[in-house]
């Protein structure tokens, strides 16, 4: 049995330790995002992110340690798919340069990643579905391909990244439209 004055060395050692192994952790990786934050709690830029799913504005934030590159994706194991994610090295600094196939990766209010690979899902009313090409064209817009049977839902094309953003929620904002959405990338597991 170990006398109390050896057993209060031997705890007092352990705590003074604790504080460096725990600095060690924090210098390996970046804590994994929780839910994203809202109010004065979130960053700067993130006050301003959001986009529209089913009408109801949802908000987004960009996470500074990932980026998704959707001109080449990243070699993986073989059997296993290729991702665009890749680590972002230069933190938020680097999102401000990224290249015209690449998009930052966004956390949803769920902590979920997204991504943007360019396009937006816009949604035609029904007296617009006859001749949906040409609305679209006359909204500005190049019509990629329908997304379903009834030519109610759209792809249009427009550049990843912010862009898609910003044209999915301006879209949806003008009310020519029922909706639109950015097409968004999801990583997506075998199951």
């Amino acid at each position: 049995m170990m006398r109390p004055p050896l057993m209060a060395l031997a705890i007092s050692a352990l705590m003074l330790a604790q504080p460096a192994f725990a600095a060690e952790r924090s210098n390996s990786l970046p804590p994994k995002p929780g839910p994203a934050t809202s109010g004065k709690a979130a960053g700067k830029n993130d006050a301003a992110l959001y986009w529209y799913e089913d009408g109801k504005r949802r908000a987004l934030r960009v996470d500074p340690a990932w980026i998704a590159d959707f001109a080449a994706p990243a070699a993986t194991r073989p059997g296993k798919r290729p991702s665009p994610l890749k680590r972002s090295i230069g933190g938020e600094k680097a999102l401000e340069s990224l290249p015209g196939t690449a998009s930052p990766v966004f956390r949803d209010d769920n902590g979920a990643q997204l991504a943007l690979g360019g396009g937006v899902v816009v949604r035609l009313r029904a007296a617009d579905r006859a001749y949906a090409r040409e609305r679209l064209a006359s909204a500005g817009l190049q019509p990629v391909r329908p997304l379903d049977p009834d030519g109610h839902a759209w792809l249009v094309a427009s550049p990843a990244g912010m862009p898609a953003l910003e044209l999915a929620n301006r879209l949806h904002e003008s009310n020519e439209f029922e909706s639109a959405a950015p097409n968004w990338w999801r990583p997506r597991s075998l199951k």
